[in-house]
């Protein structure tokens, strides 16, 4: 296991900055996700802490050690850190005992004991009866767990994936999250784990670190950063969420676009806000704050999607889906608000609106 602490640091390429000062500490035992859009900069700080990268000025240090900064640099097969990539990265010509066994076959370790290592990894990742088959007869979950296998044979303190499922179609990617988060917590390792996928940062981390254009935007865990964004890119990445213009005045927010429809407010902004409303928050109700039609609803099973038109505004509403059954377009319907948030109106929002469209 290991302490990651990550001071200051800076990455840039010529005249591409893609970290700015970007400072953190991931505690021993953690599972850590760096989060954010393409091109944030995650998978280069994931390359900084491997070592396959040099930050242009700042320090890394793995358990107290300096691993990076100034004059200092150690190259990663002396970082005792294990590696998976997005591509599987296994040997084509050998099979899969021989390819997790690779890490230690070069360091000469006596095969006795590189069997008994060998058969314990299988066993953690569950190909156990899988050991004498080639890549090519595996399938694409299969393997990566071969990778995986392969990055935890020698017992690395700390274990950096970077988008190790991205590859897979997606009922096999919902299976290794939990295999993964299972590994770990078996094992008690540090993980550090690179991806855009928010489903998987909510399910598999401790503490999540979003970044936008190479600057930490927040950090803390799945329920911190979605109930309490600090502002509108991270309410807007971490889950779904719709934005509405609002004025706070008297008490309660109104909506222009809604008709100047309201809702009651007791927080401290005054004047024109941005409010964020996540769709599962509202809900259908006898005697709601929002009146307006149904206009489409598309039935998912366990949710019923639907659209409300309120005034000129279109509100998304995912309720429950036995709801279905008693719902038509076109019928008038009245919504409740469980929660929402309030931000400041910077026009944050409409950078984010030309940025998506």
């Amino acid at each position: 296991m290991a302490t990651v602490n990550i001071q200051n640091v800076t990455k840039a390429f010529g005249d591409n900055v893609v970290l700015r000062e970007f400072s953190a500490t991931f505690r021993d035992g953690e599972f850590i996700t760096l989060l954010g859009p393409s091109g944030c900069g995650k998978t280069t700080m994931l390359r900084i802490i491997a070592g396959f990268e040099k930050p242009t000025s700042g320090e890394v240090f793995i358990d107290g050690t300096l691993v990076s900064g100034g004059k200092t640099f150690i190259p990663p097969e002396k970082r005792g850190i294990g590696m998976v990539f997005q591509s599987y990265a296994v040997w084509p010509h050998m099979n899969v005992f021989d390819n997790v066994a690779y890490p230690l076959t070069i360091r000469h370790v006596p095969r006795a004991e590189i069997r008994t290592s060998v058969e314990r990894v299988l066993g953690i990742v569950h190909l156990s009866r899988y050991a004498d088959r080639f890549p090519s007869q595996l399938s694409g979950g299969q393997q990566q767990r071969v990778a995986l296998a392969r990055a935890l044979i020698a017992e690395p303190k700390l274990l950096l994936l970077d988008e190790p499922l991205s590859n897979l179609d997606a009922k096999l990617r919902e299976s290794m999250r939990f295999e993964i988060k299972e590994i770990q917590r078996r094992l008690g390792i540090t993980v550090v784990y690179v991806t855009h996928d928010q489903t998987e940062a909510m399910t598999m981390s401790d503490r999540i670190f979003l970044i936008n254009r190479g600057e930490i935007q927040q950090c803390g865990t799945p329920q911190e950063i979605y109930n309490n964004p600090v502002n509108q890119f991270v309410a807007d990445f971490l889950g779904k969420v719709d934005f509405f213009k609002g004025e706070a005045k008297d008490g309660r927010i109104v909506f222009p676009a809604m008709g100047g429809q309201s809702i009651p407010y007791a927080g401290p902004r005054t004047g024109k806000v941005d409010v964020a409303i996540r769709p599962e928050n509202l809900f259908f109700a006898e005697d709601g704050v929002l009146q307006g039609v149904l206009e489409t609803q598309y039935y998912l099973g366990d949710v019923d999607d639907c659209r409300v038109r309120v005034g000129d505004t279109l509100v998304r509403v995912i309720t429950n889906g036995y709801d279905h059954q008693s719902l038509r377009d076109g019928q008038a319907v009245s919504l409740g608000v469980r929660d929402f948030m309030v931000f400041e109106d910077d026009g944050l929002l409409e950078q984010m609106l030309e940025i998506n469209t």
